[in-house]
């Protein structure tokens, strides 16, 4: 298969990840690959797209109805021919935001799951970053902690829990969002610890566990004995591997992607 190269709407990605609509997504930006978005119709290549998608004939089928009967894609009887609509079609339809995109460019759609993945966590993090700026005052953004500058850069980080409720889905799933895109590549982490510092800013020895642990019984599964501090586990630092862009459209009815 040739490289592909797209720009999909990341609303359309978290889209169709929060409502188990991957495949149906995944197929419209083959289709979009493999025909421009226009396709004669015939029954041998259904089994011609299941193969390169790694997906079985049956499931061809049950997606090229929900798509037809959602109206993703258009159907000429008198020519026996399918279109495929723009993402900006579909995006109007669903009342999403077409302007930013992630630009998607495999080798082969075996990663596509994790590429979803990846492109809204990045989503989440854009929004989390955004709303920080807004509510910092011009007095607090002439501060800037250690922390902050420690960070490498395009690293950031985002606790499983905020991902969750942006998405409005469980831990558990906002968890199996970032493995997945760990797994595809499209999301690297890195782990870290932090040494704990007493109100005026001393390291505390490694010694003081247990005093932390009787006090405080909810940080216990996140304390480590150090060589000679007390660590705390820190949020992953996260790193979508993914680009964003401003999506142009020259018009609605010429627009294929």
């Amino acid at each position: 298969m040739k490289l592909i190269y797209t720009t999909i709407p990341i609303e359309l990605c978290r889209y169709a990840l929060t409502n188990r609509k991957v495949n149906h997504l995944m197929f419209i930006v083959y289709l979009k690959h493999v025909a421009s978005g226009h396709i004669k119709y015939n029954p041998a290549l259904l089994k011609l797209w299941a193969v390169d998608l790694e997906l079985s004939t049956r499931t061809i089928q049950n997606l090229l109805k929900w798509l037809i009967k959602n109206k993703w894609i258009t159907v000429n009887s008198k020519s026996n021919s399918y279109r495929v609509k723009s993402y900006l079609e579909i995006c109007k339809s669903l009342s999403l935001n077409s302007k930013t995109a992630a630009i998607y460019e495999p080798i082969d759609f075996s990663t596509f799951l994790g590429f979803c993945c990846a492109v809204v966590i990045k989503y989440v993090m854009i929004k989390k970053a955004y709303g920080e700026r807004k509510r910092r005052s011009v007095s607090q953004m002439a501060y800037t902690s250690k922390s902050r500058y420690s960070q490498p850069r395009g690293y950031s980080t985002l606790p499983i829990q905020y991902l969750a409720k942006s998405l409005s889905i469980t831990s558990s799933t906002a968890n199996n969002y970032k493995r997945k895109a760990v797994k595809s590549g499209y999301l690297t982490v890195k782990k870290r610890t932090e040494i704990m510092l007493d109100d005026k800013g001393n390291k505390i020895s490694r010694d003081s566990f247990v005093v932390f642990a009787k006090n405080d019984p909810t940080i216990v599964g996140r304390l480590r004995r150090g060589r000679k501090y007390l660590k705390q586990v820190a949020p992953d630092l996260l790193c979508p591997n993914v680009i964003i862009k401003r999506k142009s459209y020259k018009s609605q009815k010429k627009s294929k992607q």
